[in-house]
């Protein structure tokens, strides 16, 4: 009986010295600038797992928390990656941005490898959707036009976050390059909440002018929003049960009030958050029963390959 344990002792440390050698040997590179996806994760979803980590990122995210602020539930998702390719953008379609097809958020992140995914700005083709705004993702442009009305994140080649205030000059500038980077995600759906530090002023959020169709800044939405903390440093925060323009804002600040800058995605019904390839906010029979099906997603993916 002895013998026998050490020997499940002696093979329970060999596996374990196997699994940590894997991931000595493993290699970290960045990621192609393309609609390829990330290298694959090695862990399993569970309900109770709240962080995933590779030599490559780390990604941890909060169970629903109650803030007395807003008298509202949120999840938070904390992401720390290694290389600027990490963050990036996909599509329900495989080869294009600029397409009627749709897919839950967890089917395209799953797809791609997502460690974590979100929905993005709904910029696909659809009746009645504001398929006139910019498009650049993953290094390419898909649609030239501008919605003048809405701030755009541009994400550069250093991961690093950039806002623009809508308005006319939009359509006219570069927005393939900012401060002698190449941008390789542009998304247009926001508001801004903080720019450059700025926090934006009430008036400014709760003006339906400055929000996209739908988006409904008196009403009490899911709202989502992802912000840069630092350099490859990032957050997303979410809402459950719905707060206005305003209340969200209140709610990043108490959360990161040092942060730069961050922006509203894509909110209401569209709100997804997906970990290890499952949604995590807002389950339950009905929602999972009814999930909304989207154009594109933003997420962030491993870089650490097996030899």
């Amino acid at each position: 009986m002895r013998f026998r344990k050490k020997s499940i002792l002696f093979i329970t440390a060999a596996i374990m010295l196997l699994t940590v050698s894997a991931w000595a040997d493993g290699q970290v590179r960045p990621l192609p600038i393309d609609l390829t996806g990330g290298a694959p994760y090695t862990a399993e979803y569970s309900p109770d797992l709240l962080v995933y980590e590779d030599p490559s990122i780390r990604v941890e995210r909060s169970l629903r928390t109650h803030s007395d602020l807003i008298n509202r539930e949120y999840y938070t998702v904390d992401i720390v990656i290694k290389d600027p390719s990490q963050i990036r953008t996909a599509s329900a379609d495989p080869t294009t941005f600029i397409t009627e097809r749709r897919l839950s958020a967890s089917t395209i992140a799953q797809r791609v490898n997502a460690v974590f995914a979100m929905n993005g700005d709904y910029c696909g083709d659809f009746h009645g959707n504001e398929s006139f705004k910019y498009v650049l993702r993953q290094g390419q442009v898909f649609r030239d036009t501008v919605d003048k009305r809405l701030d755009m994140l541009l994400i550069d080649e250093a991961g690093d976050f950039h806002i623009l205030p809508g308005g006319p000059e939009l359509e006219t500038m570069d927005k393939t390059q900012i401060n002698g980077k190449r941008v390789i995600n542009a998304l247009q759906f926001g508001p801004a909440i903080i720019r450059d530090g700025e926090v934006m002023e009430d008036d400014y959020l709760m003006d339906d002018a400055h929000s996209p169709q739908f988006a409904d800044a008196d009403g009490r939405c899911d709202r989502l929003c992802l912000m840069q903390l630092g350099p490859l440093h990032y957050m997303a925060v979410a809402t459950r049960d719905g707060a206005t323009m305003a209340q969200f804002k209140q709610l990043i600040l108490s959360i990161a009030p040092d942060c730069p800058n961050a922006y509203i995605l894509d909110g209401g019904g569209s709100t997804q958050l997906v970990f290890l390839g499952k949604k995590v906010n807002n389950v339950n029979v009905e929602t999972n029963q009814n999930i909304r099906k989207l154009s594109d997603i933003v997420y962030f993916a491993s870089a650490c390959f097996e030899n």
